[in-house]
């Protein structure tokens, strides 16, 4: 089987990729890598039938793989899918595809690549800093050395909806790009970001507080002499969840971005 298409992300995008294929109703299996990751999609007779990247399927992987700008990308026609992965129609997926390719060169602005790490900023005003709870989910796994990718892998959500959410935290004041995460040494955090969550949770939760502090930190494995700032965000939001009360949780979380960026 011959190639029939080959070439560099960074000359022709997938979405332009894809929507040549489509157009021309070409069946086989289009292969996209970048550096040590590949992706797969399938079509048949023009239609998206199969995508597969990882251990990730389906539809979400096409708009992750939207996202490598860069990379190399070959064309193999007559290639069967192995499986049909993918349910919607091939139409809704190039509008959905293109919407997202927008956005991605908003956040291309901002994240040099999914690679990119990411440490809370200690800049900016915090005065309107309300953050839904997949944004908590999302900071409490920034630390300085892991990236974009490795933090949607951890949470298992796709790399666009992580950036989206790094890009949004960024433009806000709230994180800054490590440019140099591999010389990051661990830094511990001040005796008064803890007297501070006790106040802030002991007023939320009532006396207990102090000792569900104590708790969540041997679970995390450390300890409140030597406890890596890296982790300080992770702490806050395990504490936050013991808060039944949505509206007091937020608040609660509110007050600990202020604290945590000093």
């Amino acid at each position: 089987m011959a190639e029939v298409l080959r070439g560099n992300l960074a000359q022709l995008s997938l979405l332009d990729i894809l929507k040549m294929l489509s157009a021309g109703n070409r069946s086989g299996r289009l292969d996209i890598r970048q550096g040590a990751k590949s992706g797969e999609i399938y079509l048949q007779y023009g239609n998206l039938v199969h995508a597969v990247s990882g251990t990730h399927l389906g539809e979400q992987v096409v708009y992750t793989l939207m996202g490598w700008l860069e990379g190399d990308f070959s064309f193999t026609p007559d290639v069967e899918a192995p499986e049909q992965s993918i349910s919607v129609s091939t139409e809704q997926i190039l509008l959905e595809a293109a919407r997202q390719a927008d956005q991605w060169g908003d956040i291309k602005e901002v994240l040099s690549s999914t690679d990119a790490v990411f440490k809370i900023s200690a800049s900016g005003s915090t005065n309107t800093v309300s953050l839904k709870p997949i944004e908590w989910q999302v900071l409490a796994q920034i630390n300085g050395e892991r990236s974009v990718i490795e933090i949607a892998d951890l949470l298992d959500l796709h790399e666009f909806e992580v950036a989206k959410i790094i890009f949004g935290l960024t433009t806000a004041g709230l994180l800054h790009e490590v440019t140099d995460s591999m010389n990051a040494f661990r830094e511990i955090v001040d005796e008064s970001f803890f007297e501070q969550l006790m106040v802030n949770f002991t007023e939320v939760i009532g006396p207990i507080g102090p000792i569900i502090v104590e708790d969540e930190i041997k679970l995390l494995g450390e300890d409140r002499e030597a406890f890596p700032q890296s982790k300080a965000a992770e702490l806050v939001e395990r504490v936050s969840l013991e808060i039944s009360d949505s509206v007091k949780r937020a608040q609660f979380q509110k007050q600990m971005v202020a604290v945590l960026r000093g």
